[in-house]
């Protein structure tokens, strides 16, 4: 298989992993840092154009919350409007999140359910960085998260420790899920006996507020190899080997961690917003298509040149029969109706070079990402190709209190439709009453 890429946000560097897919396990080819601020001109020289992405969220909210036992399809939107109820400053967000447990609250019995949410504009600055450079985010996972699928799944719960600059990370691990997230500063890297302090802080934690007693503190990456605490720790302390199936130097593996976590099948982690999630999966399905009529168009081709030589074959075989015999009328009818025949295929012959001549649908695609979407939720987006221009129709929410703000978003947007070059608005409407809208556009390469 093709190489993969992860790159991992950590604080003030940028670890970039380069591995190769085997079997269960990964090869990993080559691993780098970069500062922050030198990652955008190795995006630009970089030829990758997907990537899996790994963050260090400073900002997020996490919680145990309890819901009533409803169909699948309701729990998000409970979710959602539970986290908005607890957090008031988290309005526009994404989140992710697992089953807890379940517990009796007044006679009912509840799930509880472990949360962790982020704000979406936190989230655009980074899709934005990979967008502005042709770039693709395949998934994105919070670090965390991330580094547990390394880790083998216990019924003793288990306090994990990773090291992000100088901050550690502390989270609680039980069946392979997380049940608590802390982010402790530091003064060094390494664990020191303030390090110690904090980890004892968080066990008496999980102890007297969770009610869970973790079993040892599982140490990852370089911790174990900078351990310089004179302190004891409440709980035995064990460091995390080199699994067998990642093969890499061990001062690789024990630095890039995180990255190379990352390459290890995650279910439900990913945190990338709704609205790139819907232009990835379009962009993939524009990819097969493209695949598909390409092969389509060689098999076409094919069939056309085969039929092609049969006439040339029939004309061939007039030209023999002119000369043999004197009355060629009926060779000539012979012939019209073998021409007549070919021209059954020229429509497929058109369709195909309409086809190349269409314009860039992926090309368009970025350019909409770009749009002013303030107070906006795009809803669903239809588009037709023609012989040289392609169509768009976007219909979507605006999502204001006001009549007048509802007015104003809507003009931002339409504004920034028509500053998009090549593109030509062909119709509008928008519906007060509901908040809908709907929006036509032509768009012609130029």
């Amino acid at each position: 298989m093709g190489r993969t890429v992860v790159v991992s946000f950590e604080g003030e560097n940028v670890r970039v992993v380069y591995a190769t897919l085997k079997g269960n396990g990964i090869v990993v080819d080559d691993a780098l840092i970069l500062k922050d601020e030198q990652f955008d001109d190795f995006l630009q020289k970089e030829k990758t154009k997907e990537f899996i992405v790994v963050y260090d969220f400073k900002n997020f909210y996490q919680d145990i919350i309890p819901i009533p036992p409803v169909k699948n399809r309701y729990v998000k939107n409970l979710i959602e409007s539970e986290i908005k109820k607890r957090a008031p400053d988290f309005k526009d967000f994404s989140f992710i999140y697992f089953l807890h447990g379940e517990k009796v609250i007044e006679n009912r019995r509840m799930k509880e359910i472990f949360i962790f949410a982020v704000k979406n504009e936190n989230l655009k600055d980074i899709i934005n960085r990979f967008i502005n450079k042709g770039k693709v985010i395949k998934t994105l996972y919070p670090s965390v998260f991330s580094v547990t699928g390394l880790l083998q799944s216990t019924e003793e719960p288990l306090l994990c420790i990773s090291e992000v600059g100088q901050n550690k990370n502390l989270f609680l691990l039980k069946d392979g899920r997380i049940q608590f997230i802390r982010t402790a500063q530091s003064f060094e890297t390494g664990i020191n006996d303030f390090d110690i302090q904090n980890i004892n802080m968080t066990v008496n934690y999980c102890r007297q507020t969770l009610r869970l007693n973790p079993s040892s503190i599982m140490l990852l990456g370089s911790l174990c190899r900078a351990y310089n605490a004179r302190m004891d720790t409440l709980i035995p302390v064990a460091c995390l080997s080199q699994p067998p199936n990642v093969s890499a130097l061990k001062e690789v593996f024990l630095d890039f961690i995180v990255p190379i976590s990352a390459f290890f099948r995650h279910k439900n982690i990913n945190i990338i917003t709704s609205e790139y999630k819907d232009f990835y999966l379009i962009r993939t399905m524009l990819l097969y298509s493209i695949i598909l009529l390409s092969s389509l168009s060689v098999i076409g081709l094919g069939y056309i040149g085969f039929k092609i030589k049969g006439i040339s074959d029939t004309k061939s075989t007039l030209r023999n029969i002119k000369n043999e015999i004197p009355d060629i009328e009926e060779s000539l009818s012979i012939y019209r109706q073998q021409k007549s025949k070919l021209q059954q295929y020229m429509p497929f012959v058109t369709f195909i070079n309409n086809v190349n001549s269409a314009p860039d649908i992926q090309r368009l695609l970025v350019m909409l990402s770009g749009l002013n979407i303030n107070n906006i939720k795009i809803d669903s987006l239809a588009a037709t190709v023609s012989d040289n221009s392609s169509k768009v129709e976007i219909k979507g929410t605006i999502e204001t209190g006001s009549y007048a703000d509802m007015q104003a978003s809507y003009q931002n947007f339409i504004d920034s439709i028509r500053r998009l070059k090549g593109m030509n608005i062909t119709g509008q409407g928008l519906e007060l009453k509901d908040k809908r809208f709907r929006v036509e556009v032509s768009y012609k390469e130029e």
